[in-house]
């Protein structure tokens, strides 16, 4: 009888749980999530995706982290705006796990002459794609490409004030480099940060009329002298570290939202 009311216990609680509206958290690299799952305490949600995808969710009363886990052939981290925008999607049309906000945590290249530095944090006010170049006359083609998207919800706001971060656009591509096409979209947006998610998460996300939150943080100069990948690497597990202590305050200031 106690292990049947002890079952009947941690169902209810579970069933409560998963009925309930919960933010999501988007991080495309495992090492860029991990310190934040450890910090959390979260456990793994086995339940969030199809068993044939490669995403990975991770759970507690409030909030649910997912990743983009491993591409099966070749073993690393599924970046870029297809495996974004398919996570996405999956997550927020889950007939049971519900979501009112999703944030997407993760690492960007940083302007210079924009003010970034490495470590600096971006919430942006906007999210757009500077290689979707479809430039078709007289038709919308172009802006549908460009795919400019406001991120200016309360929520965003909040978050960009607790954490004292920089605002403005964020670019996404599905490169890491960028060329000479690439760099004169990204000035004319107004950039500040480069990703690879960004853009087509919020576009995803829009569908299914959610505000998404960005919280970028700079592990390399776009227009510096170095080579991104190679700023990159050295720098992404300070970064990941650095959303292990953002991305709680972010939580905790869209209590009040």
């Amino acid at each position: 009888f106690f292990f049947q009311k002890n079952r009947e216990s941690v169902d209810n609680s579970r069933s409560s749980l998963m009925s309930s509206s919960r933010i999501l958290v988007s991080i495309a690299m495992e090492s860029e999530a991990q310190p934040l799952i450890t910090a959390l305490a979260l456990t793994p949600l086995s339940d969030l995706f199809h068993s044939a995808l490669p995403f990975q969710a991770y759970e507690n009363e409030a909030v649910v982290v997912v990743t983009s886990g491993k591409h099966p052939t070749h073993g690393v981290d599924n970046v870029g705006t297809f495996p974004a925008a398919l996570a996405t999607s999956h997550a927020l049309s889950h007939p049971i796990h519900k979501f009112h906000l999703l944030v997407n945590a993760g690492t960007c290249g940083g302007f210079k002459a924009k003010g970034c530095e490495i470590g600096t944090v971006c919430v942006p006010e906007s999210g757009g794609f500077h290689d979707r170049r479809i430039v078709i006359p007289n038709t919308p083609f172009e802006a549908y490409g460009l795919g400019l998207t406001p991120t200016t919800s309360t929520s965003a706001t909040l978050a960009r004030s607790a954490l004292s971060a920089v605002g403005g656009h964020c670019t996404t591509s599905d490169s890491l480099d960028h060329n000479s096409t690439d760099d004169d979209l990204m000035a004319k947006a107004g950039s500040v940060v480069k990703d690879m998610e960004f853009a087509a998460i919020c576009g995803t996300a829009g569908f299914y009329g959610v505000d998404v939150v960005g919280v970028k943080v700079v592990t390399d100069i776009v227009d510096g002298d170095r080579p991104s990948a190679e700023e990159f690497m050295e720098n992404l597990s300070t970064a990941a570290n650095k959303l292990q202590e953002t991305v709680p305050k972010v939580l905790e200031a869209l209590k009040k939202a």
